[in-house]
């Protein structure tokens, strides 16, 4: 029987049936046996069909509620906030994290009304509107950082990640996740904070030391200048040179110790400025040792040189190698007892590098010592230091010193007891390409032109005294005034060839007087400051000034100035 028949057959079957539930008074007979025992058996195929069709619609409806388990757990339970917006931004679907994030009630999602755009803080709003619209056009993962606003009127700062998709009727959709980073935020926030705070106390302690630094250095001032003048009276006794030569050392010593904590707050400041030049390192090291050599004289302690470098010029800044080489041999001179040894060595470790090694036979370090011997104020032993001075900063200095020259400076010592030795490694030059290098000119020497009008303005009696006094002994015309308002008073009454201005005047800015003067009489200056910062000289420098002399004074220095000055007036 084939497929066609068979179908006939349950047709005519199901006809026949049908007309006899039609006709309940008609008595019931089985007509057709045949056709009944196929119907019956064609009966027990269904059922067991249908048998078969339940089990795979129960296994179906299991897998079905396992993938809706999934989805809860993947989808609801994401850590993240995760929804699903219209092709214009309404929300069809959020899970748990995602609707809490936006504050709003699940059940109010299924009208697909509620446009996630209203969720979006006011200064917000233009960054989600961009990115949304990128996300539409691109087809592609785009990322960007809102806040959202909640109805307690508080903020939530998230990622918004987003990716659009088209379906079938070319309809599309975008699914987000918000990543929370409130807290990130606030702690940006509070590191932010601590960044101003710590800005703010870095500018504080700058000011302080350049206050501090004034006002050290203004008392010492007057006094260098009577030692100058002292020293050059005839009929002195050896005694009398000696101590006058004394109290020039310690004043040299303070002015050094105020040197060394702006030279601090220059390096952490990055503010470091090399004057380089051709340096012959061989007289960098004796002009330290003719400083150092009194020092060590006195506890008896002998100083080995040998200096015979075949390479020894650099491309460096004098005065500041100087400065380095001066540490060294003052923490040499200083840790070392009377009667020991400090040898000096000079060489080339390589054909590129100068190496000068300074030891001594002093205390030593322990080995933990050397890892923070060029720490800002360490000190290598506490008593010790107490006893032979310092204030801890003069190796940091002179290794920050070594690096801005592109050299190295480290320390060794077998222990205590067993001495120190530092190793200085410093860049030198080919003395076959010393032609091709641009030398530091030397200008001739012009005649001295005394009888020169100086205006000195200085608040600091001693110190207007006493300069005016020096500078009148060397030939000069002085007139000595305390504040700005003088000065003023006096130029239009008098006229002056120079200015010779203090900074931190009782009335005005020495800056302010200096662009006055130079306004209104033409008139050059100098600027004489206990403040000696970067910063400073190049405020003196656009004030008009034309030297900035650092107190305290050297008379010398200052006449130097003076007639360079004069030399550019006559010219």
């Amino acid at each position: 029987m084939t497929p066609c028949d068979l179908n006939l057959d349950l047709e005519a079957l199901r006809w026949k049936a049908e007309q006899i539930l039609q006709d309940p008074t008609r008595q019931r007979k089985v007509t057709y046996p045949l056709d009944l025992e196929f119907a019956l058996e064609e009966l027990r195929v269904h059922g067991a069909e249908l048998e078969i069709q339940n089990e795979e619609l129960q296994q179906s409806r299991a897998q079905l509620e396992e993938t809706e388990t999934r989805y809860f757990r993947h989808f609801d339970l994401a850590p993240v906030g995760m929804i699903r917006l219209s092709d214009m931004g309404m929300i069809l679907e959020a899970n748990i994290l995602g609707a809490k994030m936006l504050t709003i009630e699940r059940n109010r999602l299924r009208s697909g009304k509620a446009p996630f755009g209203a969720h979006v803080s006011y200064e917000s709003r233009d960054i989600f509107h961009a990115h949304f619209q990128k996300a539409l056009t691109s087809m592609e993962m785009e990322s960007c950082e809102v806040s959202l606003q909640s109805r307690s009127d508080g903020r939530t700062f998230v990622r918004m990640q987003s990716i659009a998709t088209r379906g079938a009727d070319e309809s599309s959709e975008v699914f987000v996740t918000l990543t929370d980073l409130t807290e990130h935020q606030r702690f940006q926030e509070k590191l932010a904070q601590q960044k101003q705070i710590a800005v703010a106390a870095t500018i504080a302690k700058d000011q302080f030391l350049a206050m501090l630094s004034h006002e050290l250095r203004t008392p010492l001032t007057p006094v260098a200048l009577l030692l100058e003048e002292l020293e050059q009276s005839l009929g002195l006794s050896d005694d009398d040179r000696s101590s006058l030569s004394m109290m020039r050392r310690n004043i040299k010593l303070e002015t050094i110790l105020i040197d060394d904590l702006l030279d601090l707050t220059r390096i952490n400041s990055g503010k470091v400025e090399l004057h380089r030049e051709v340096a012959d390192a061989r007289v960098c090291v004796m002009g330290a040792v003719e400083i150092c050599r009194h020092a060590m004289k006195a506890k008896k302690v002998e100083l080995q040189l040998d200096l015979d470098a075949p390479r020894y010029v650099m491309d460096a800044d004098c005065g500041r190698v100087h400065q380095i080489i001066w540490n060294l041999l003052q923490n040499a001179a200083k840790f070392t007892p009377a009667c020991g040894i400090v040898s000096v060595r000079l060489f080339n470790s390589s054909p590129e590098r100068l190496t000068l090694e300074i030891t001594d036979t002093g205390i030593g370090m322990e080995p933990e010592w050397l890892l923070r011997i060029f720490d800002p104020f360490a000190q290598v032993e506490q008593s010790i230091q107490r006893n032979l001075g310092g204030l801890g900063l003069g190796l940091a200095i002179s290794r920050s010193l070594a690096q801005a020259h592109g050299g190295s400076l480290i320390a060794y010592s077998a222990g205590l007891g067993k001495g120190s030795t530092f190793r200085l490694e410093l860049p030198v030059l080919d003395l076959m390409k010393l032609p091709g290098i641009k030398r530091r000119q030397k200008t001739p020497a012009s005649k001295r032109q005394p009888h020169l009008r100086l205006l000195v303005v200085e608040d600091h009696d001693d110190t207007r005294i006493t300069l005016g006094r020096m500078l009148t002994r060397h030939g000069y015309h002085v007139e000595s005034v305390a504040d700005a308002a003088a000065a003023e008073a006096l130029c239009a009454e008098k006229e002056f060839d120079l200015l010779i201005s203090d900074i931190g005047l009782p009335d005005r800015s020495g800056l302010e007087l200096m662009k006055e003067m130079k306004k209104r009489h033409r008139l050059r200056g100098i600027a004489m400051s206990g403040f000696g910062m970067d910063s400073d000289i190049a405020m003196s420098r656009a004030a008009g000034f034309l030297d900035h002399l650092v107190k305290p004074v050297d008379i010398r220095k200052l006449e130097d100035a003076v007639q360079r000055i004069a030399a550019l007036r006559s010219v």
